[in-house]
């Protein structure tokens, strides 16, 4: 009830709720209401005046015909055959004189607008005088089996029954104008919409390259085609995505050298220090080499992150009852029972470190973990929960930052260097998905990626 009165308090909001969203959509309404107003301007034009003035017309040549019938029996009611062939010869009327009876039943059988037009033509052809005199009319009009039939009261004692066929008070170019109109506007709009949706495939076709190049895939360069603005965009976006591919490939080259240079005198120094008599310093600088190269790793393991690799279609819980099987250092419970196998698009190697990054600090935390898949039409979400110490609310944010370690609670990349979370979180955004962390029902920590499933 609510939202009822709020939508009632600001049309303007409920206007732009029912309006479609798409811009083809949007397209097709600009080209539909021009073509809505000139046929309801037509139309009261053409049906309100035109047709009413036919209308009338039709209705006064036809009381005019039976007026005239109606003189030539009242003068010579005996020649009342030749009448009747003359009548229907050039006015294809039906005549018949009934001497000696009056009418039953005065004015119209119905009152509705086409009875109106012959019931006023009818009173000004045949007794104007006697309706102004308040008297009753001397005709009774009737239309049924598309015929119409008049009967007129003669100043003579008798009833001149006329008919006819009722399509002479009608005029075709009503219809033909109608089908034209109509036939023309369809066909106006159908044209329209053909060149309409070739303008914006070529958008459509940007916005999907866009969106798989936000997701790393590499389609290559788009074809440059359509208006002149959209050519300037497509142009635009190739210029933008060559500039994008060279930074990520410098970035990735760099780590990759930096981290490549960095092993050769770590190593040569371990050897030195393994030669060298054991003492405290001794020690103390073995565990500094140690965590300079689990760094090295890292960098190398952060650059990976970044690295190509193309999609695959992949039945995503056998994938991960895969990674659990093969996962190193298992000591943990780790349960999972999935209750579909649905096929997704995904980074196999890079999905595989996401996981297993993901896993193992479970195992390293926690004593059991679950993982459950959770679907719908557009997204599959895997949840991974523990019953380990968790993340203060506080600290969720910070921890995917690169090289960030925590002390005072929990710590995902504890005995690592601080890329894990980054690495998954890298790893997630890359399939277009998402990662969010949560309290777990087992009260531990909750991890939910969500990726798209197309």
């Amino acid at each position: 009830m609510s939202r009822f009165l709020n939508a009632i308090s600001n049309p303007k909001r409920l206007i732009k709720k029912t309006l479609p969203t798409s811009l083809f959509s949007r397209a097709l309404i600009i080209l539909l209401m021009p073509l809505l107003l000139v046929q309801v301007v037509l139309g009261y034009i053409f049906f309100d005046r035109h047709t009413e003035t036919i209308l009338r017309q039709l209705s006064k040549t036809i009381a005019g015909d039976v007026a005239l019938v109606m003189d030539w029996v009242e003068r010579d009611p005996k020649s009342i055959k030749s009448i009747q062939k003359a009548a229907h010869k050039y006015m294809h009327l039906d005549v018949n004189f009934a001497p000696k009876n009056t009418l039953e039943k005065y004015g119209s059988h119905k009152d509705s607008w086409l009875y109106g037009f012959m019931e006023n033509a009818l009173d000004e052809a045949l007794n104007a005088k006697q309706l102004s005199a308040g008297k009753k009319p001397s005709y009774y009009l009737r239309m049924r089996n598309n015929n119409i039939y008049i009967s007129v009261e003669a100043k003579k004692k008798g009833i001149l029954e006329v008919s006819l066929p009722q399509k002479r008070l009608f005029s075709r170019t009503t219809p033909l104008v109608l089908i034209w109109t109509t036939s023309s506007a369809l066909l106006l709009f159908l044209v329209a919409s053909l060149f309409m949706r070739n303008q914006i495939r070529p958008l459509r076709r940007l916005a999907e390259a866009a969106d798989r190049f936000g997701k790393g895939d590499d389609l290559g360069e788009l074809k440059i085609e359509g208006a002149l603005e959209l050519r300037m965009l497509s142009r635009i976006f190739n210029i933008m995505r060559a500039r994008i591919q060279r930074h990520l490939h410098e970035r990735t080259q760099m780590l990759a050298s930096v981290s490549h240079d960095l092993r050769t005198p770590i190593t040569r120094m371990q050897l030195q220090l393994a030669m060298m008599p054991e003492s405290e310093d001794n020690r103390l600088l073995q565990e500094d080499l140690k965590q300079m190269q689990l760094m090295v790793e890292g960098f190398l393991a952060y650059a990976k992150g970044t690295a190509n690799e193309a999609r695959q279609a992949v039945p995503i819980a056998s994938c991960i009852q895969e990674i659990i099987d093969n996962l190193p250092g298992k000591k943990n419970s780790i349960e999972f029972m999935p209750t579909d196998n649905p096929i997704l698009q995904i980074k196999l190697q890079l999905f595989n470190r996401c996981l297993t990054n993901l896993l193992l600090n479970a195992n390293r935390y926690a004593s059991h973990t679950w993982v459950s898949l959770k679907l719908n039409v557009r997204h599959c979400e895997i949840i991974v929960d523990d019953d380990g110490p968790g993340i203060p609310v506080e600290n969720r944010e910070q921890v995917f930052q690169p090289f960030y370690r925590q002390d005072s609670s929990r710590n995902l990349d504890e005995g690592g260097t601080g890329l894990g979370l980054s690495i998954v979180r890298d790893a997630v955004r890359s399939h277009g998905g998402r990662i969010r962390l949560d309290q777990s029902p087992y009260g531990g920590l909750r991890v939910s990626l969500t990726f798209p499933r197309s």
